[in-house]
């Protein structure tokens, strides 16, 4: 996959587009030369893009709090009869804004860790990603099998969504295993409305707890402006604690050096990839005979 896509996808222009903002608005409080200013402007506008392009699933009202004093910052550092005391304080709150936005941001890229026992069960409901394309390749949760010795049973299936997805967890009939939740792929690339999304999701992950089963969601990487997609996996996986997969690793998956068969579905070495990706999320229980 292209490195410019995979920099959107995992999240990266978010984190160095605040950056941009910021380091941008502090030159343009203190340099008011005609030739340095328009190029400072330019750098806090390529910056607010960046951020709304990387379609991160923060709420609106966060993006306004930190927007209202990036946007004052701008147009006092352009005026040059603004007070030193006004650019400091918009600079100021800029600061404070845009580190609550990387603090609240930050959590979801870090890795989770579910605790299992050796002879628990870990079922996948997925899509292609996870059922490969019928090709030759060994699927990742096969691969996971294999690496981590315990009981994975693929339930996905190409062309999936997550309405259908619920159809594959009827096939769990065992409570308390691990559900892996590979899905929304072909929502977010179909047609699929996002609230659609939103309530099939949250009905799916519901009735997976209530089964006492623990969950993780490979937490999609998304496209620009399809922010609602990824506000609906985490308000599940929040509602219901269900843990996250972060969109980061399922997309240096995906960046893997042939990783992929055609920029998507993933080749043997992007399933070797995921597989040790989903292994390092699992940790056995201390008191299981393996350990």
């Amino acid at each position: 996959m292209n490195p410019i896509v995979l920099h959107f996808a995992d999240g990266t222009t978010f984190f160095v587009g605040l950056a941009l903002v910021l380091v941008a608005e502090i030159l343009l409080s203190r340099f008011h030369t005609s030739v340095i200013r328009p190029v400072l402007t330019v750098l806090v506008l390529v910056g607010a893009i960046l951020v709304a392009l990387s379609a991160t699933p923060l709420p609106i009202w966060m993006y306004a709090v930190w927007g209202i004093p990036a946007l004052a910052g701008l147009v006092l550092g352009n005026r040059s009869e603004s007070s030193l005391r006004s650019r400091c304080v918009a600079f100021a709150v800029l600061l404070v804004t845009t580190v609550g936005l990387c603090l609240a941001e930050l959590p979801y890229h870090w890795t989770p860790h579910l605790v299992v026992k050796s002879d628990a069960a870990i079922y996948v409901l997925g899509d292609s990603i996870s059922a490969g394309m019928g090709t030759k390749e060994r699927c990742w949760p096969t691969v996971l099998a294999e690496t981590t010795r315990l009981r994975v049973v693929n339930l996905a299936q190409p062309g999936a969504t997550v309405k259908s997805a619920a159809m594959q967890a009827k096939s769990i009939t065992e409570s308390n295993t691990v559900v892996i939740v590979e899905i929304g792929g072909n929502d977010l690339l179909g047609r699929t409305d996002a609230a659609a999304f939103r309530d099939q999701l949250d009905s799916l992950v519901s009735s997976l707890r209530s089964a006492q089963h623990q969950v993780l969601i490979v937490e999609l990487p998304l496209f620009p402006f399809q922010n609602a997609f990824g506000q609906a996996q985490r308000s599940s996986a929040a509602k219901y604690g269900a843990a996250m997969l972060p969109k980061r690793t399922f997309a240096k998956v995906l960046g893997t050096r042939n990783g992929t068969l055609d920029g998507l579905h993933l080749s043997q070495d992007g399933h070797n990839a995921m597989a040790k990706s989903i292994a390092e999320v699992i940790k056995m229980n201390p008191q299981s005979p393996l350990e």
